[in-house]
């Protein structure tokens, strides 16, 4: 630190001046110092996103998005024959979550789950969802979908569009209904009660959402915050929780799923 004194005159007003430096660089420094800066900005976060974890360790990034109860309208093949059309069904949901991991900006795997209720923390339990191409471990059958978007937010919700606008089929063995009858049941259910799905009793998932988001994202369950997401935690991955958004009411048709 350097101190200097010196009389500065302005006008008829003359002031004695002390000037303390803290600090001195060349120009040359300075300038090679800001253009090696990297600033973090936060990306264009998905429609309806609740939670964003980002690990540095791996790459990866995880988005949670919850849609609300609603009814939407799926198409689906119940006949592997090849000129056969598929029924469309409107059917009510509860609380639809999709969780999307990214490597690169890249999209890597989706699951999607069911709750009566909305997100309230990273601990929150998840039950297995009965929609069709989606396994018992709620992994999503994505077949040929091909989705593009400006930014990896784009390219979510361009995922979860192309998840609900597909052409559903019975390649893989969807968990049980809670109730017999099939969707021509759900989709009659749907019609006499839109937040019928709601009162459904449906099977729990064997992981909570903590544990679902760090196998998507490679880390330990241990290494992501312990109380609710809390962006300010220092931990291996940083977690963010968005405010929630409104979801569309149904996704473009753009993409055939298997």
């Amino acid at each position: 630190m350097q101190s200097r004194t010196f009389l500065r005159i302005e006008g008829d007003l003359v002031s004695l001046v002390t000037e303390v430096t803290d600090r001195e660089v060349t120009l040359p420094d300075l300038l090679a110092e800001l253009t090696s800066s990297q600033l973090a900005m936060t990306p264009r976060l998905p429609t309806g996103c609740r939670l964003w974890l980002r690990s540095g360790s791996t790459a990866r990034s995880v988005f949670v998005v919850e849609q609300p109860p609603q009814r939407r309208t799926i198409a689906y093949h119940a006949s592997h024959r090849y000129d056969a059309e598929p029924v469309s069904y409107r059917l009510a949901l509860p609380y639809v979550v999709f969780v999307v991991s990214t490597y690169a900006d890249q999209i890597e795997g989706l699951a999607t789950f069911f709750r009566t209720e909305p997100i309230a923390s990273l601990d929150a339990p998840l039950y297995c969802s009965t929609l069709p191409n989606t396994s018992d471990d709620g992994l999503v059958c994505l077949g040929s979908v091909r989705v593009s978007g400006a930014s990896v937010g784009e390219r979510v919700d361009a995922l979860v569009g192309a998840f609900w606008g597909s052409r559903f089929n019975s390649d893989l063995r969807r968990h049980p209904l809670p109730f017999t009858g099939g969707f021509r049941a759900w989709a009659s259910r749907s019609r006499r009660d839109p937040l019928a799905a709601l009162s459904l009793t449906y099977d729990p998932y064997w992981r909570s959402l903590r544990q679902v988001v760090a196998s998507m994202a490679g880390l330990a369950a241990t290494d992501l915050p312990v109380a609710t997401p809390d962006s300010s935690a220092s931990t291996e991955a940083e977690v963010f929780t968005p405010e929630p958004m409104p979801s569309d009411e149904r996704g473009d048709a753009d993409a055939l799923a298997s």
